[in-house]
């Protein structure tokens, strides 16, 4: 009962320490103006370096899912459906998904590693001597750029994973390209762009916040840092899960375009 008690204690405690975390990232973007060379920098290592790991895993995802559905639809005499259904799975569910889990790899494991290796080597604690808000200097424009590079992000995996989807499918298993891009073009519309865009920018945040949270609480030796970045990649990875199945059943689905005309 005494531990029941004590773990419970603890994730309120946990829970509060995330809201007041948000809470001062949040109430700094005021004056992200003045931290705008960091911000430029985040975006640089967030967004910019990160497009040689996403367009490598865009191809082999887009590849395989060609691959796959064309024998699958090929058993039905379905194969002209193939272009509409590779962009619906990548632009609404796979693209965000897949590429966010590659940032937090990269990107997200990173934050964690850096700013926990500031916190043990007390380099946040001298910001606070010299009156420089540790939030404001570290975890907003990390914040900022996440949510503003992972739906550019996303848009790039689902673009580069349906080139490969087409390749895969037309230049190898013999589809037509004009049928392929014709279903595509029919069946993948602003709703499909919204999801991506929208789930993009919730993972560019959760992977940021959380990197930095648990950079923030690290503490002990050498050991904190890669007990901060383990925590980093499976906490960001779950939840990324979790808020992919809550925006899924939020988002507009466009089921007009279900209906037979």
């Amino acid at each position: 009962m005494v531990r029941v008690v004590a773990y419970f204690k603890s994730t309120v405690l946990l829970l509060g320490d995330f809201s007041l975390f948000i809470y001062d990232a949040l109430r700094a973007v005021r004056r992200i103006w003045w931290r705008r060379g960091l911000f430029l920098r985040q975006c640089e290592f967030i967004g910019v370096t990160s497009t040689g790991i996403i367009t490598v895993a865009a191809m082999f995802m887009g590849g395989v899912l060609g691959y796959q559905l064309y024998v699958s639809f090929h058993y039905f005499g379905a194969e002209a459906l193939l272009g509409g259904s590779v962009g619906v799975a990548l632009l609404r569910e796979l693209a965000p998904v897949m590429g966010a889990i590659m940032v937090t790899g990269r990107a997200g494991a990173a934050m964690a590693a850096e700013i926990a290796s500031m916190r043990i080597s007390e380099q946040i604690d001298a910001l606070e001597v010299m009156a420089v808000n540790p939030i404001e200097y570290l975890v907003t424009p990390r914040v900022l750029a996440g949510v503003l590079m992972m739906p550019l992000l996303s848009v790039y995996f689902g673009v580069v994973a349906s080139l490969a989807s087409a390749f895969i499918a037309c230049g190898v298993l013999g589809l037509d390209p004009s049928v392929y891009w014709e279903q595509y073009a029919r069946v993948v519309d602003r709703i499909e762009v919204i999801h991506c865009l929208a789930k993009g920018a919730v993972f560019g945040f959760v992977i940021s916040w959380v990197g930095c949270f648990c950079g923030f609480r690290a503490s002990g030796g050498a050991r904190a840092v890669g007990l901060a970045t383990r925590t980093t990649v499976v906490a960001t990875c779950l939840t990324i899960l979790l808020s992919d199945y809550v925006l899924t059943s939020l988002l507009p689905f466009g089921f007009a375009k279900l209906k037979v005309t």
